[in-house]
């Protein structure tokens, strides 16, 4: 007699479920417990108990006799049955407008609030996500879970708030019991949609295959449910589940979904990948718009049902919540040992190594910054645009703490980040096992702090121990240390020459107009410079931003009043400070001396530090089988974490996987990385920081960003419930700011860095990004030798103009882009043998679907592969590039207003589909709709793709200098050509000698001379390297060099060009 049906008999009163499950034993295994309700159905199918109608089970009167073989095997009914079949409680769906945000109150300069007020208040945060896997039985229906219907649409609209009204009544008993304990401190549901249904051990098992983040009050006997984002994440119990059920393997079927790790998918997207996984297991329409009544425990499929689900410890941020809790105990003096002091504005205790900075790949001036930046202080903050580098930057960050003896671990929320990462820094030392990947979905590792000790103690060494050349070592931080001191001696002269220019200027306008000695020169401004201010003033006003300034220290108000005698000895004075400094040594060749250095060095050092002696590692196998013998559960203990640490040195981490992975301990790593920045939230990023002595952190807040799941009303009500005062709290409100905001607001100025250099793209493609999207900041600096533009096609911006349909089409398709793109690429691809890369990219995956299936028609795989052809929404193409990118806007007069959000709303996807070209953007689209004005955005990229532009300043000189010069230079018999453009650069002057002889010449320092953002135009070591590499030469002069010798100055030109 089975156990279940003893215990059964041992009570005749009866016992409910959860008793009997007690009872056996299953109460607290989750394989127990299925087991137990597959026996428990059994006997009540074979006859032999019975459920009544208080819910509790007994023997059957008529004894313990199965039931015949003839008898219908259908489900019984009634109040004594088993029943299987779920009704719904009935729920009422409306939308709204989204509150507007309410802008930041908060004064940045005031005391920061209380730390361990802020790390309760994200915990908070984070358990209002209560999303994560999810599977639930039967007779759990109504205590944890509970079914809803009602006419949706499921997924809010953009820039709406979905509510969800559910009467009090309609809900089990025990389900409102326990909300109400919830109650005030965990409002958070997860609505889960479609519905899947199967079996697990003979028991019907439902799973969402989706799922909402949701806020829920209570108000008038009515639950009120809020969701404020379209944001589905898949369930990881359902990808396991259908995984089995349809062929697909585990990983690959969660790749589908999980094609950003931690972000979600828009509901349409979202339920448009199950269609494509898994159709055969879809009953019927799921639309999301007619939610079922019930569900049958017995029909197994997806169905279009939705329920509310309690949550529970396996939400994807339950270990970042518990690592919070942790953090939130620690004393100040170890918040203060970590990266975390420097974003709570604690008195840091600056006990970390500083690390020379090194080359491990070419930098230029803004990349070396940011990575002696990551090596000196607590917290750096990197913008880094598309294509300018910040790969590079990474990687040499990296490099330098790891050949300084220290620990790196990078992490961010996107798999193809990391993998970006990896590629660049396992090329430091290819046969080394210094790095760890604790999650890779595409060759499914998935390794924490206790794999990768157990294998470093079981596995035989596959290094040797390399012998480090102390001598050739201490000579590449010699070198480092130098090179950084050689930019600051750069700095300080250009400083000083653009002082003394600023006083030449002072004194030439006095003398040559007659001024009063005592006149501030400040007046006489050249008139196109006024006017010039006056367009950027004009601009800035209508678009809302304040107008550029130079953020150059200003010395001239000092100045104001000098008579000629002063400013004469003011320019003595500055003229010896420059004198003083000598000529700095090359930065460049230090630089290539260091990478030179690093490549031969680098390996070798990581050699060592992974090579594991063996009496090292009997110690290290007896501390782990002690820990081991005594439980080993968790994570391994400090000593033996810190142990594996300086054996393998580098890690790569997901930012939500890091919690299980890697343990919490306050400074285990020197550095901890943030990439991709500006997708991650606030909350689930501070246990990272806790980990870490400093931290780097890389975003763009111009590209994609991350989606929040707190509303503003709901997050007002977690810092008041922490004791925060919501007034000043905007910076760290987890409802409006990623990670990357954040950190620019707690981090100090100096060390907030902007990478400029543009290596990607055309010339036209990056002045209108710049312009549009970056403030003009920008500067190109590609080399054209390595664009590979189509035959007859500038490099730049094209418009192809398509026509809208006349007709108003289902969805955002649009079938004349679809059958133009295509055409254009089996021309490209087939009749003129392109070898360029390819890429299609429109907002919207319908469109994607539908270009897909017509290339499918016209180009085989192989040409495809040849052409590395990828057809994807702006999302999907994050992080890639092509030679030519086909951009489909999908948008026209009749087009439904989804199509248009998406230029009005959020124009940062515009600048991540565009800048993901190299050579040519070449968009497919109706141009006179574009025109029309309705969306500003897509009207700028037409102005750009169709309309001539004037080559700003061509033939037009920006300071009296640069006249003097050019005429000095015609009485030469010289001929230069001013504003000379090559490869996207306005060159002062070019000229040309014999022998294909091509020389830059640049006037620097001059007053009223600069850049588009802005700056004062100075000496560019870096760029001026690069022109070189292109065949030029290149000469600088300042004007305090023109003023005391301009013939000399003459006479260096004419023998650079013989």
């Amino acid at each position: 007699m089975s156990l279940v049906l003893k215990t059964v008999r041992a009570f005749p009163r009866g016992r409910t479920t959860e008793e009997l499950l007690v009872l056996v034993g299953a109460a607290f295994s989750h394989d127990k417990r299925l087991a137990a309700l597959s026996e428990l159905e059994t006997l009540f199918r074979d006859g032999l108990i019975v459920k009544g109608k208080d819910g509790r089970w007994r023997v059957k009167a008529d004894g313990f006799k199965p039931r015949p073989e003839s008898v219908s095997a259908s489900r019984p009914g009634g109040p004594d049955g088993f029943v299987d079949v779920i009704h719904a409680a009935n729920a009422f769906f409306s939308s709204e407008p989204t509150a507007a945000e309410l802008p930041d109150q908060e004064d940045e300069s005031s005391d920061a609030p209380d730390p361990q007020a802020l790390l309760r208040y994200w915990r908070s945060a984070l358990r209002a996500d209560p999303r994560g896997a999810t599977t639930q039985v039967l007779d759990k229906h109504g205590i944890e879970w509970a079914l809803i219907s009602g006419r949706g649409p499921i997924s809010p609209e953009e820039g709406q708030t979905l509510t969800v009204l559910i009467e009090l009544d309609a809900i089990d008993p025990a389900f409102r019991e326990a909300l109400v304990r919830r109650e005030g401190h965990e409002n958070a549901l997860a609505l889960g949609w479609p519905m899947s249904v199967g079996r697990r051990g003979g028991v019907p098992v439902f799973q969402p295959v989706g799922m909402f983040a949701a806020a829920w009050n209570r108000k008038d006997d009515r639950l009120i449910l809020t969701i404020d984002a379209d944001d589905v994440l898949v369930n990881p119990d359902w990808v396991k589940s259908a995984a089995r059920a349809s062929g697909w393997k585990r990983d690959d079927l969660a790749e589908l979904f999980f094609a950003t790790d931690g972000l979600g998918l828009r509901a349409q997207d979202f339920v448009e990948k199950v269609r494509i996984a898994v159709a055969s297991q879809i009953r019927g329409r799921v639309v999301g718009e007619d939610l079922a009544t019930q569900l049958d425990a017995s029909a197994l499929g997806i169905f279009d049902s939705a329920a509310i689900f309690l949550p529970t410890d396996s939400s994807f941020t339950a270990g970042a919540a518990r690592d919070l809790d942790a953090i939130a105990t620690w004393p100040k003096d170890r918040l203060e040992r970590t990266a975390l002091g420097a974003v709570f504005g604690l008195d840091l205790q600056d006990g970390t190594d500083k690390a020379a900075a090194i080359d491990a790949v070419p930098l230029n001036k803004e990349q070396l910054r940011a990575v002696r930046s990551a090596c000196q202080v607590h917290l750096t903050v990197v913008t880094g645009p598309p294509g300018t580098g910040k790969s590079q930057a990474i990687v040499s960050m990296a490099a330098s703490v790891l050949a300084d003896g220290g620990s790196v671990l990078v992490a961010s929320k996107n798999h193809q980040a990391l993998d970006a990462v990896e590629d660049r820094l396992g090329s430091l030392a290819p046969d080394v096992p210094f790095a760890i990947r604790t999650l890779n979905p595409n060759d499914e590792a998935d390794t924490g702090f206790k794999d990768a000790l157990k294998k470093l103690i079981d596995s035989e060494n596959v290094t040797r121990n390399a012998s480090v050349d102390d001598f050739a070592l201490g000579e590449l931080k010699s070198n480092a240390i130098a090179r950084s001191e050689v930019v600051s001696v750069i700095d300080k002269i250009t400083e000083l020459e653009c002082e003394i220019s600023d006083i030449l200027d002072r004194i030439q306008v006095r003398e040559d107009r007659g001024r009063p000695d005592n006149q501030d020169s400040e007046d006489v401004e050249p008139r196109q410079s006024l006017l010039l201010r006056f367009v950027s003033w004009f601009e800035s006003l209508f678009a809302k931003r304040p107008p550029k300034v130079a953020p150059v220290t200003d010395h001239s108000s000092s100045r104001r009043g000098m008579n000629l005698k002063e400013l004469h000895g003011a320019l003595a004075e500055k003229r010896s400070e420059r004198d003083a400094l000598g000529t700095p040594d090359d930065p460049i060749a230090l630089g290539e001396k260091i990478r030179e250095a690093t490549e031969k060095l680098l390996p070798r050092i990581l050699s060592a530090r992974t090579h594991l002696p063996e009496d090292e590692r009997r110690e290290i196998a007896e501390l782990y089988d002690d820990w081991a013998f005594d439980g080993g559960r968790g994570h391994p203990p400090s000593d033996l974490s810190r142990v594996l640490i300086s054996h393998r040195p580098l890690w790569l981490a997901s930012i939500l996987g890091t919690p299980r992975r890697i343990p919490l301990d306050d400074g285990l790593f020197d550095l901890v990385i943030f990439d991709e920045a500006s997708q991650c939230d606030i909350a689930t990023a501070v246990p990272l920081l806790a980990r870490a002595k400093r931290a780097v952190v890389v975003g763009d807040d111009r590209q994609l960003s991350f989606i929040p799941q707190l509303g503003q009303a709901q997050d007002r009500n977690l810092m008041q419930a922490q004791g925060l005062p919501v007034a000043r709290m905007g910076r760290f409100a987890q409802s409006r700011r990623s990670l990357f905001d954040f950190a620019s607001r707690v981090s100090v100025a100096d060390n907030r860095i902007t990478l400029k250099h543009q290596y990607r793209s055309a010339g036209p493609i990056v002045d209108y990004i710049s312009e549009n999207f970056y403030g003009n900041q920008l500067q190109t600096s590609y080399d054209p030798r390595r664009l590979n533009a189509p035959d007859g096609v500038r490099p730049g911006l094209a418009w192809e103009h398509v026509p809208a349909p006349a007709v108003p089409q289902m969805g955002n398709v649009n079938p004349s882009e679809v059958s133009a793109i295509v055409r254009h690429l089996k021309k490209l691809i087939v009749e003129d043998k392109y070898t360029g890369s390819i890429g299609v990219i429109t907002p919207f995956r319908a469109q994607v679907a539908a270009i897909e299936n017509a290339v499918d028609s016209v180009l085989d795989e192989p040409k495809r592969i040849a052409c590395e052809l990828k057809v994807g929404t702006v999302d999907g193409f994050q992080g890639q590039e092509r030679d030519l990118i086909m951009f489909s806007p999908c948008v026209g007069p009749r087009s439904p207003q989804s199509g248009l959000t998406f230029f009005q709303r959020d124009t940062r996807r515009l600048n991540v589909a565009i800048s993901r070209a190299r050579a040519v953007a070449m968009i497919f689209g109706d141009l006179d709709f574009a025109r029309s004005g309705q969306s500003k955005a897509l009207a700028k990229l037409a102005s750009r793709a169709t309309e001539a532009r004037t080559k700003r300043g061509e033939g037009v000189f920006d300071s009296d200098w640069e006249r003097k010069v050019y005429h000095a230079l015609k009485a030469r018999g010289l001929d230069p050509q001013p504003q000379h453009e090559i490869a996207g650069r306005r060159l002062d002057f070019a000229l040309f000698g014999a022998n294909g002889v091509k020389l830059d010449l640049e006037v620097d320092g001059r007053r009223w001379h600069e850049s588009p953002d802005g700056r004062r135009k100075t000496s560019d070591l870096w760029r001026d390297h690069q022109l070189k590499s292109m065949g030029w030469r290149v000469r600088r002069f300042w004007v305090d060099e023109l003023s005391r010798d301009m013939e000399g100055c003459l006479d260096r030109v004419e023998q650079d060009l013989s």
